[in-house]
């Protein structure tokens, strides 16, 4: 018979609540490598927990990784989208940033002119234009990064043919 600790969710909290503690003292003293190691503490005793995914957030966002808050970010909205709704904007004005600049969608891409096209002949694109590559926003960039990678088994098993039918068809 396994043995369950009773008070294992209390002591999740309460080791989640000091470590949380020791990365918000980091941050006020500007180390931002130390407050996110706390905060992935604090997150790891907790997982899930939208206050230690904005805690994290903010760090990234301190330390300037704003593909790293990004991430935190859209995995806050999906764990609280009400209290992420209320509180996300007052995060990034504290860390000097603007809601929708950081989570906004990329706006659709407008094909270019032909005539204007042939001048730009051999330029290829950047990542400014694309900066979650084929992705729409980063939610699905998220959802696209978390996936585990193809196995070798796949690749030889898989009838690649067949699915790029699917993904042609209309």
């Amino acid at each position: 018979m396994r043995f369950v600790n009773p008070l294992r969710p209390v002591t999740s909290r309460v080791g989640s609540a000091i470590w949380s503690w020791f990365g918000h003292r980091r941050l006020r003293r500007g180390d931002h490598r130390g407050a996110i190691a706390a905060f992935q503490k604090a997150l790891h005793r907790r997982p899930g927990s939208f206050a230690e995914l904005m805690n994290v957030a903010q760090a990234h966002l301190c330390a300037r990784e704003l593909h790293e808050a990004r991430r935190y970010l859209a995995q806050a909205r999906e764990a609280d989208p009400t209290r992420y709704d209320l509180r996300a904007a007052a995060l990034l004005a504290r860390c000097g940033y603007d809601i929708e600049s950081i989570c906004r969608p990329l706006p659709p891409v407008r094909p270019e002119p032909v005539a204007q096209a042939a001048g730009r002949v051999g330029r290829s694109m950047t990542a400014a234009n694309h900066p979650f590559g084929d992705c729409a926003d980063v939610d699905e960039y998220t959802r696209f990064r978390a996936m585990p990678p193809i196995s070798r088994g796949e690749i030889e098993t898989t009838d690649w043919d067949s699915i790029i039918s699917d993904l042609l068809d209309d």
